[in-house]
């Protein structure tokens, strides 16, 4: 009797366990919006030291983080990287190793960069002798200006492209860091921003990069009276709540006029100061959870173009700040790298998800070969689920769960540095189905990742030209509206219609180095609905004369577009396109780069991409890659025949580079024309 009441109690807990778990469905076959572009970066702090740099940067290759902060820190003498302004008021002098030692470091693992212009040098101080001197104003404004400007060459120099400066760190934070008024913070980047356009016109500069939200329509209100460059507003947050830093910039930005400027998280925490000390729960497995748990209203706000996450190494010397990525004393990574690294391996095409009850949160994402499914827990007890993955886009591949909690992949309570899978398991997706059963610890995070057996790298990078700077258009500044994101790694574009029927989404590439054919590919998600006369879907390349104007456009559509559409882009040349073209099927063609370019080409372009007025709900994407001339053949010459040495292009001009058309006669007097590729 005891022996068949211990089998009947086991029965009833297994049906009260099966009850209790939480349904979670992916359709991989619906788009949702955001999606999950790579945009959450890390910032760095000068207190650091170069061992750390090199034993530590590498490990940014694992996190597909698209952009690094880093607070130059001038005058602050005790810090990694400083003096880097010597000599006197009257004669500075530089000394940069340090500084680009550590930006070309993370340039190499992050497309763009992020470099704080602060604080005052010492041959600026008015209390040199003093600490705190760096928090007081420049007392030599033309100074002040040229060290800006030798910082933008030195940028300018390095090929930081694509990337951003900010006047100072934390003006508003009298205690911290600045010492003059909100007046004195206007005339130092009044005579700042001018001068590092001057110095690198490429990069985009900006401010206030505030502790509060006190500043923003200030500096707005001053650029516009001044005409003052101001491509992007910046703030920061320690705590889970970011929303008031960023209702005040667009609140700013929408009395700038200009919809080209950017919104930037340049510090973003989720714990207040109390929360990231050592031993705190930043450092344990918890973060992770709360890492996820930040991202879907991030990624919520398309005009949000950039976060960078405090921190990437805990910051060292005198601080007792724990609240980095990786450990400064082991250079171990933390539970929060590891939510990064997985966070790095979902596909950008966020689709659809839908869990029962009101406990777990979770996202997913779809590519070709890949689907991805993560669930968090914010809540104190263990949760498990069953999840039911369907309209998987391939048959077969390898089925992977990884956990991140008190007991797996979480340095601090397990002082276990490797990032361990849980699972990992053949998978045969029947009928494009697949259904697994897991669980959540207690503040926990599981990661499902189904992987086909051909899968390709995810994000390779794409090398196919230099991308200068990237344009955003933001004419509507709310969650609802139209939005085109741009990866400078990849080179792929990501557009949505979101809520607006009649939205615009625009983003334009400036880039150099382009090949004379760029391969197309696009894929569509949601059903166009033209509305009015000026819907299009549709690309664009702008060319670059050698007075550095924009002189010539051609515009390609795949018939959604009218002739008579009247729109005019915020760049390139700024009025209707020269040419038009129409080509079989946008999401599959050659854009002949070289043979629409005039005579006096510099070898910059504009790249963009325009979708306006095709209803709501739709998405496009484009991904861009090096080209080959459509109609010609690629065979390699075969023994016996006589290759001419030169080269021609596709309207017959003869050419001096190996690439283009090559002559080939053949011995019995026929000739064939063969591309050569660069």
């Amino acid at each position: 009797m005891k022996q068949f009441s211990q089998i009947l109690f086991g029965l009833l807990m297994l049906t009260q366990s099966a009850q209790a778990q939480v349904a979670v469905q992916v359709n991989c076959s619906q788009w949702e919006e955001y999606p999950l572009v790579k945009k959450i970066g890390v910032y760095q702090t000068p207190l650091v030291n170069k061992n750390w740099l090199d034993r530590d940067f590498p490990k940014l290759e694992d996190l597909e983080a698209r952009s690094m902060r880093y607070e130059m820190a001038c005058g602050k003498d005790d810090l990694y990287g400083q003096p880097c302004v010597l000599g006197t008021a009257k004669r500075p002098t530089y000394s940069m190793t340090d500084v680009d030692y550590l930006l070309t470091l993370a340039k190499k693992y992050t497309p763009s960069l992020i470099i704080a212009h602060g604080y005052t040098p010492t041959i600026l101080q008015s209390r040199p002798d003093e600490w705190a001197g760096f928090m007081d104003t420049p007392t030599d404004y033309d100074t002040w200006s040229a060290i800006n400007k030798r910082f933008a060459r030195e940028w300018r120099s390095k090929k930081y492209t694509n990337s951003y400066v900010e006047i100072w760190n934390e003006p508003d934070l009298k205690d911290g860091f600045f010492t003059g008024t909100l007046d004195d913070y206007l005339h130092i980047y009044e005579t700042a921003a001018p001068a590092v356009i001057e110095g690198y016109s490429d990069i985009k500069v900006g401010g206030p990069s505030g502790a509060f939200n006190w500043w923003h329509q200030a500096l707005c209100d001053r650029a516009k009276q001044k005409g003052l460059p101001l491509d992007f507003l910046s703030g920061h947050t320690y705590g889970p709540d970011y929303s008031g830093q960023l209702n005040a910039m667009r609140a700013a930005l929408n009395s700038l006029g200009n919809n080209e400027a950017e919104m930037l998280l340049t510090e973003y925490s989720p714990y207040t100061p109390a929360e990231y000390q050592a031993d705190g729960p930043v450092e344990k497995a918890e973060a992770a959870m709360t890492f996820f748990n930040a991202l879907p209203g991030m990624l919520a706000c398309p005009d949000l173009t950039h976060v960078s996450w405090a921190q990437y190494i805990d910051p060292g010397f005198f601080v007792g700040d724990k609240l980095g990525l990786i450990d400064r004393d082991s250079g171990a990574p933390k539970a929060l790298y590891n939510a990064f690294r997985l966070y790095g391996m979902m596909p950008a095409d966020r689709c659809q998800i839908n869990i029962g009850g009101n406990v777990l949160q979770g996202m997913a994402s779809v590519a070709d070969d890949c689907v991805t499914a993560v669930v968090w827990n914010p809540s104190t007890t263990e949760q498990t689920f069953n999840m039911t993955l369907t309209n998987i886009p391939f048959k077969t591949g390898t089925l992977e769960v990884w956990h991140i909690d008190e007991t797996e992949n979480s340095w601090y309570e397990t002082r276990k540095s490797t990032f361990t899978v849980s699972r990992s398991e053949p998978a045969t997706i029947n009928l494009k189905r697949q259904q697994l059963s897991d669980f959540v610890r207690s503040k926990g995070v599981c990661f499902v990742r189904i992987k086909s057996d051909e899968a390709k790298p995810l994000f390779p990078t794409t090398r196919l030209g230099t991308v200068v700077r990237t344009h955003q258009w933001f004419p509507n500044r709310t969650n609802e509206a139209s939005y085109a994101l741009f990866d400078p790694k990849t080179w792929t574009v990501r557009m949505s219609s979101n809520q607006e029927a009649t939205g615009w989404a625009l983003v334009g590439i400036e880039a150099e180095r382009l090949p004379d054919y760029i391969q197309v590919n696009g894929k569509r998600n949601g059903s166009m609905r033209r509305t009015g006369s000026n819907y299009a879907l549709c690309l664009r390349i702008d060319y670059q004369a050698s007075t550095g104007e924009y002189v010539h456009s051609v515009l390609f559509h795949g018939g959604v577009y009218r002739d008579t559409r009247t729109t005019v882009l915020p760049w390139g040349t700024k009025r209707v396109p020269d040419e038009v073209v129409r080509v079989d099927n946008l999401n599959d063609f050659v854009i002949p780069v070289a043979e629409h370019q005039p005579a006096d080409f510099n070898g910059r372009v504009i790249l963009t991409c325009d979708m306006a007025s095709i209803g709501s709900g739709v998405k496009q994407n484009f991904q861009f890659s090096e080209g080959t001339p459509t109609g010609i053949s690629t065979p390699t010459p075969t023994a016996g025949e006589v290759q001419e040495e030169a080269f021609y292009d596709l309207t017959g001009r003869r050419m001096h580079h190996a690439e283009g058309l090559c002559i080939v006669r053949h011995t019995d007097g026929s000739t064939q024309k063969i591309y050569v590729p660069r």
